[in-house]
């Protein structure tokens, strides 16, 4: 019995001791949270201080994209509050990520940008654009609804109608990234890199192509616009696989054309394409 009332006397001075230690560290936490309470808006208060208010924003590298665009986007972005209270135009605080995602959204022929305080009143904006390398006209040679393409063949804008040569065409299905709209879209980039490497040894090597088919069932074809090495070349489609290595291709081609054409003699018919499918056969076809 006595062992009883001991052990409850225990129990009992531990929890009055375990009330008043609770007590302590209430007390201690709420102080705490209020102190911190006060520095955040303290805080808050000093970032709408006049001395860090971006007053401008500066945009360099802008040409097709239009300046006052991006600009009024920006400002956009720093307009209100962090957490209704820290200032989002104060220029040690401005939202670097938001600005640069929301540019790269609105602008599809953005490819890179970078956000930077200037001083204590100015950030500037750096903007790297896409360059036309090349026009996509569809998956088909029948219209020429063309739009931009840059060299990884990414498509950022409409085009303009162009005369034939001016740009290389590309032809193919493309990786959407919004089904039905070729804005953002791109060809497939693998194949593409293996056409254009070729597309560009030929430019250096026989003549100047215009034409990019990524067909269907693993097949591609370049066609040359002209050749001032061998003239007969002109409109001449060329065709091989997509697994064909470019540097192999051009090499067989340019040893399988003087023996086809002695003394560079053009043929009597006029030569319509350059088989490459099959290993390291070159096929030549002419019209009937």
């Amino acid at each position: 019995k006595d062992r009883i009332i001991s052990f409850i006397t225990r129990m009992a001075n531990f929890f009055a001791r375990f009330r008043e230690q609770s007590g302590i560290w209430f007390s201690r936490a709420l102080i705490i949270l209020v102190l911190l309470f006060l520095f955040f808006v303290a805080g808050g208060g000093v970032s709408h201080k006049s001395k860090w208010q971006i007053l401008e924003v500066n945009v360099i590298g802008a040409s097709a994209v239009p300046a006052d665009k991006v600009r009024a986007l920006a400002m956009d972005k720093i307009l209100g509050n962090y957490f209704l209270v820290y200032a989002r135009n104060n220029s040690h605080l401005f939202p670097v990520g938001e600005i640069n995602q929301t540019l790269l959204s609105a602008f599809p022929r953005i490819a890179s940008v970078s956000v930077g305080r200037t001083d204590e009143h100015s950030i500037t904006i750096n903007i790297s654009e896409r360059k036309p390398y090349a026009l996509w006209c569809g998956e088909k040679q029948i219209t020429k609804d063309c739009w931009f393409i840059d060299e990884t063949g990414f498509i950022f804008d409409k085009a303009p109608i162009f005369s034939k040569g001016v740009y290389m065409e590309v032809y193919g299905r493309l990786v959407e990234k919004n089904p039905g709209e070729a804005l953002r879209a791109s060809v497939p980039f693998d194949r593409f890199v293996t056409a254009n490497t070729f597309a560009k040894l030929l430019g250096s090597k026989v003549g100047k192509p215009y034409l990019i088919s990524l067909k269907q069932e693993g097949e591609l074809e370049v066609t040359i616009f002209a050749s001032s090495k061998y003239p007969f070349l002109s409109d001449t489609s060329i065709r091989f696989k997509d697994e064909s290595t470019p540097e192999t291709l051009i090499k067989n081609l340019l040893s399988a054309i003087p023996v086809q054409f002695p003394n560079n003699v053009a043929p009597m018919k006029k030569l319509q394409y350059i088989d490459m499918r099959f290993g390291n056969k070159v096929i030549f076809g002419f019209e009937n």
